[in-house]
């Protein structure tokens, strides 16, 4: 882990001078702090006045509960599920599932564009619990721009697409070819993705952030990044805030001592948010973000308890087994609801998988889970946005 002072270099403090660190944590503390608003989808329960023993100084603490889940949500650092704000991640089952004058439903228009995705296993990418976020994340921002970095076989980009037939698609990955063997990368045939791929790879933050800012070609405030690398996802968080970037999305957002790169076990926002070796790290994004929210799994991890599939070593799926203290409650509850159940079996029906999730290909569609987020950044002051 580099020092704090490494971060702050991206938003050009070391060249400003007469500013000093204990400065620049004076001036996050004075930025607004968003607070959740309580509504019926909220799931805040209560919030609770702790008081100091001479009760001068008030905390206020919020939490996110939900019947039947062991899972709190906690509105601070330091605790293994960390909420902040209003995303629409939280209101996930509800956007999802509600009909429209046709009947029809978010789902399923869903299931049948994940149903026809260019690779059915994408053993080495999204599948249908992060592809259920990327695709609501594009529905509800509407961005002008996804920045998608981490490209592999293209299947992230075809959600992206399908999301949103308008918005411009920078697709970003080093390799030429997909690894692990998935044949041939899923190009969008529109001329409204540009491919920064094998020899026309660009790093994220080797893009020419400021000279696209500054001659309007993009609009940082409708740009979406959708990080999808393995690597360290903390400074490329910090890297894209510096231009005004106000929505991303991280897709492996490990667990403590989880990870399948060093990166990944070094940098998360859950990570960074419930080490403590990370606490600067952690308060820092926590104090510059209006939202954060982890996105819901279809149905928990009970729902795979025939499965003889161990406990991944490095994360990336649920298991039977878990104690689930850590997770945000799931879209649906097929092992309590009927009417979950019966929706639950018709998805998994509708796109070919055994809803016991017996064998390997079903318990890898619906167990692979990293509880990918959604973080929205509050806006940089302008005088900091570059480097004098």
């Amino acid at each position: 882990m580099a020092p704090l002072r490494n971060y702050f270099l991206y938003f050009g403090l070391g060249n400003i001078s007469g500013i000093s660190i204990s400065s620049i944590f004076l001036f996050q503390k004075l930025l607004p702090n968003c607070d959740p608003v309580d509504d019926d989808q909220s799931n805040i329960l209560g919030e609770t006045l702790i008081h100091t023993q001479d009760e001068q100084l008030q905390i206020r603490s919020k939490t996110r509960q939900w019947p039947d889940w062991p899972a709190v949500g906690y509105e601070e650092v330091g605790k293994p599920l960390v909420t902040k704000g209003e995303s629409f991640f939280n209101d996930a089952r509800k956007i999802y599932f509600e009909k429209d004058a046709n009947g029809k439903t978010l789902m399923d228009e869903f299931v049948e564009i994940y149903k026809n995705r260019p690779d059915p296993v994408n053993i080495c990418g999204i599948r249908i619990n992060h592809a259920l976020a990327l695709f609501l994340a594009v529905k509800q921002i509407q961005p002008s721009l996804v920045i998608e970095s981490g490209v592999n076989a293209g299947v992230s980009t075809y959600f992206i697409r399908a999301a949103s037939p308008s918005t411009k698609i920078f697709a970003i990955d080093p390799e030429e070819k997909p690894i692990c063997g998935q044949g041939e990368r899923w190009i969008d045939a529109s001329d409204k993705t540009t491919n920064y791929t094998g020899k026309n790879f660009v790093d994220l933050m080797a893009l020419d952030w400021e000279g696209m800012v500054t001659k309007k070609e993009i609009d940082p405030e409708r740009t979406l990044v959708f990080i999808d690398d393995h690597l360290h996802a903390f400074e490329r968080i910090a890297g894209v805030m510096k231009f005004g970037v106000r929505h991303v999305v991280v897709e492996d957002n490990y667990k403590i001592n989880e990870g399948a790169t060093r990166n990944d076990r070094i940098s998360t926002p859950k990570q960074m948010f419930f080490g403590k070796q990370w606490k600067k790290e952690g308060d820092w994004l926590f104090n510059n973000l209006v939202a954060y929210a982890e996105f819901p799994p279809i149905v928990p991890p009970i729902m795979s308890k025939v499965s003889t599939e161990p406990r991944k070593k490095a994360g990336g799926f649920m298991h039977s087994s878990d104690e689930n203290k850590d997770i945000v409650h799931p879209m649906l509850r097929p092992d309590l609801s009927e009417d979950d159940l019966k929706i639950y079996k018709d998805i998994a029906t509708t796109l070919g998988i055994d809803p016991s999730l017996e064998d390997r290909f079903a318990y890898m569609q619906f167990m692979n889970y990293n509880q990918i987020c959604h973080l929205e950044l509050l806006p940089m002051p302008p005088k900091l946005l570059y480097k004098d």
